[in-house]
């Protein structure tokens, strides 16, 4: 891949400001409430740890998926309880049938893997993901700083994860 030169596709002017952070299930807004309750629960699970951000944050990292998967199954069972089939299949998890490609196309913008790249002339295997992340200045870093940061990477691989097709069964 060359250095100094621009990408293709949607113009950079185009595209800033306008994305989300596309790590899990932190890119959909239903989930942002329920992120913002397992970080009280488990601050008030474990208060020995409450200022402990990197612990906080691996715990939270660890269990967020069984708690959420509890959580909307708990609130399935109550009247009016305003689950929306998206968080319903989200929590249920992925089909785990997960078919690979070598290129996919998102929004008028075709993606192809590494390996497509390396047999072509023009390559669009480069990709930009700004994703929330702890930040430390060592192992021994008491003061992990919580903010967005931008990653560079190359796509190996394109798995398609259906959750969609869990909307006939149940949690």
């Amino acid at each position: 891949h060359l250095s100094d030169v621009s990408t293709v596709g949607v113009p950079s002017s185009q595209k800033m400001g306008v994305s989300k952070p596309l790590s899990g299930y932190t890119n959909t807004e239903e989930v942002l409430p329920y992120i913002e309750q397992h970080m009280i629960h488990i601050k008030a699970a474990y208060p020995k740890f409450r200022k402990r951000t990197k612990w906080l944050q691996d715990k939270h990292n660890s269990t967020f998926i069984q708690w959420l998967r509890f959580k909307v199954q708990s609130e399935l069972e109550e009247d009016n309880n305003g689950v929306s089939e998206n968080l319903r299949w989200l929590a249920a998890g992925p089909n785990m049938a997960v078919p690979l490609y070598r290129n996919y196309l998102i929004k008028g913008i075709k993606f192809n893997i590494k390996a497509q790249d390396d047999v072509r002339t023009t390559q669009n295997s480069g990709v930009y993901l700004l994703a929330q992340t702890m930040q430390v200045a060592s192992a021994k870093d008491k003061n992990p700083i919580l903010s967005n940061m931008g990653f560079y990477g190359v796509i190996q691989e394109i798995w398609d994860l259906d959750y969609q097709s869990l909307q006939s069964q149940s949690l």
